[in-house]
């Protein structure tokens, strides 16, 4: 599959995370619940002015297929400029299924998809401090070759990639995604649009708030991914690309005066 920078400056939605497409497509009602409901003798003594209310009362989550999930994510999905995925998404044969065709539909639009890998080793039952097994990195592969932005810390990092270099795991991969890595210090070392770098230890307060910013600043600034297609790594304008960094970073956390010294290009 071929990701491409979106054209679009604006989506209807900036960031999709899948877990909670997911849910949300779960809890609505399948057409045969919708259509079970409506011929209940309740149902045909109610007025037509009611009818919002019935659907929201019919059956929830059950009866629904792998593809019945897809087709309903897609229309959101398909409207955003990211699609936000960690390594949960992995888990159970159904949930994979559905995020294997998200991934196959998406990949010919201009959706992007951003990893954060977050593994929680007991979500797979295994012990906390345990690392993934080969299964789930055989899972893995193809969610790490479909993204454009992957986020982890420098012990997923060596875990699933098999290094804390971000240049390493950007070259590793086809698509040359972004790439940031947090050490246990809380030094983030980057590598986007063709560039590397570091941003101090305690600059970004909070890591989720960070990603968030970061996704929304690329939403606004798709050319500082400097990525024209598989393989084809551009470069990106390295003083707005830090100026991003640090917005993001202040978003997090700190003012942004105090963020600018602190964010360092290699």
């Amino acid at each position: 599959m071929t990701l491409t920078t979106p054209q679009r400056p604006h989506a209807h939605t900036d960031v999709v995370a899948f877990s909670q497409a997911l849910h949300d497509a779960e809890e609505a009602p399948t057409a045969d619940a919708k259509a079970a409901a409506a011929h209940t003798p309740q149902a045909h003594n109610e007025d037509a002015d009611n009818e919002d209310t019935r659907d929201q009362d019919a059956p929830g989550a059950g009866g629904h297929t792998p593809a019945g999930l897809t087709e309903a994510m897609l229309p959101e999905i398909n409207e955003s400029f990211w699609l936000l995925i960690t390594s949960d998404a992995l888990l159970g044969a159904s949930q994979h299924q559905v995020l294997q065709m998200v991934l196959n539909r998406t990949a010919p639009s201009s959706v992007l998809v951003a990893l954060d890998v977050n593994w929680q080793a007991e979500h797979w039952g295994l012990p906390p401090e345990a690392g993934p097994t080969a299964e789930v990195l055989r899972r893995f592969q193809p969610l790490a070759e479909a993204a454009a932005l992957i986020r982890c810390t420098s012990q997923e990092a060596e875990a699933f990639f098999f290094s804390r270099d971000p240049e390493r795991i950007k070259e590793r991969l086809a698509h040359r995604p972004a790439v940031l890595v947090t050490d246990p210090a809380g030094v983030i070392r980057w590598s986007i649009g063709g560039h590397c770098g570091r941003i101090a230890a305690g600059l970004v307060q909070n890591p989720d708030i960070f990603l968030a910013e970061m996704l929304e600043n690329l939403c606004a600034n798709p050319q500082l991914l400097a990525t024209a297609g598989r393989g084809i790594q551009a470069i990106a304008d390295p003083d707005r690309l830090c100026e991003q960094l640090r917005k993001a970073a202040a978003a997090s956390g700190e003012r942004h005066q105090e963020a600018r010294p602190l964010v360092a290009m290699a």
